[in-house]
Parts: C-alpha cells; sequence; structure tokens
C-alpha cells in the first residue's frame, strides 16, 4: 500500500503493477461522481510512479492529455493500468488507463523527462 494525503490509501499489485484505489464520497464533486482533477491526479501519480518504478530513472511530467470516458461513482474500485510505449535517454511516453470492473473510465497519454537523481523517484 502507498499512501499519498491527496488520494487517499492507494494499494499496487507487484505482478502488474497496477494501483487502485476506493473512491470515496470525499473524491466527489457537485454532481456526486469522482471529480476530474481527482482522476487526472490518479492518472499522472500512476503514469509517474510506474515508470520509475519499471524504467529504474527520475522523471517529471512534461505534457499529459486526459479523455474524462465515463462517470466513477463513490464506492468505486478504479485501477490505474500503466503502459509505456516509448523509452528514450531524455523523453518516455506512456499511456494510462483508469477502470472500473474492466470499463474504461479515464485515458491518458503522457510524456515524461528523465532527471538525473540519486534514486528514482516521479513528481506524481
Amino acid at each position: 500500500m502507498t499512501h499519498l494525503t491527496e488520494l487517499g490509501a492507494l494499494y499496487r499489485r507487484d505482478a502488474d503493477s497496477v494501483l487502485g484505489m476506493r473512491v470515496a464520497h470525499a473524491h466527489t464533486n457537485m454532481h456526486a461522481i469522482a471529480h476530474g482533477g481527482l482522476l487526472a491526479t490518479l492518472a499522472d501519480s500512476a503514469l509517474g510512479f510506474t515508470i520509475a518504478q519499471q524504467a529504474q530513472v527520475s522523471v517529471v511530467t512534461v505534457q499529459m492529455s486526459v479523455e474524462y470516458l465515463n462517470a466513477v461513482k463513490p464506492g468505486d474500485w478504479l485501477e490505474a493500468h500503466v503502459r509505456i510505449d516509448k523509452q528514450g535517454k531524455r523523453l518516455i511516453y506512456a499511456n494510462c488507463l483508469l477502470l472500473v470492473e474492466g470499463r474504461s473510465m479515464l485515458k491518458a497519454n503522457a510524456v515524461f523527462a528523465v532527471r538525473a537523481a540519486p534514486t528514482p523517484a516521479s513528481d506524481g
């Protein structure tokens, strides 16, 4: 389990680097669905964390585009699935799908810059 104050508890499956969280009422907007900013933050954090772990480098987000596909509701178990598309010396391209019960809720494409640092880390 990883804990980020802003998101709450995040759970990780080591086998496939999936990060998950239970969406709470505190994560919702005035429409009683998960706030888009929360979903984008989870995607960015999952991307950075997974890239740092898999590529063993420190990274910062350079660009991220987000497509909101479906509403996420309180009580939903939300999983972030990350795939690295291309890794270069200076830039890493990756994407993230946020899923609820196998259904796509958000799609994010991102570019991360590799930074010199003593240990692998991300800004997410």
